[in-house]
């Protein structure tokens, strides 16, 4: 039996809970995941690092984790359902 074990990274966790609530399908991306988790993470330190203030680097992180994941199937399938009366 092997186990993997998976690092928990903030953006990672973040990043699976969006895609899990729009992105179904996008949830076993993992390579997706990680590389997109890394790149949040790079940019939130960066930000520090140039003196933004810790909302405004949580802002800017936001952007590069959820870059180009604005629209799904699931969300329109949803608001659909909740707009029948």
């Amino acid at each position: 039996m092997t186990t993997t074990k998976k690092e928990l990274s903030y953006f990672r966790l973040k990043l699976e809970a969006y895609l899990g609530e729009h992105f179904p399908e996008r949830v076993n991306e993992n390579t997706f995941i990680t590389a997109r988790a890394d790149e949040a993470l790079t940019t939130y330190c960066d930000a520090i690092a140039q003196g933004f203030s810790y909302p405004e680097a949580e802002v800017m992180s936001s952007e590069v984790l959820y870059q180009d994941l604005h629209f799904s199937k699931c969300m329109f399938s949803n608001k659909s359902a909740q707009v029948r009366i």
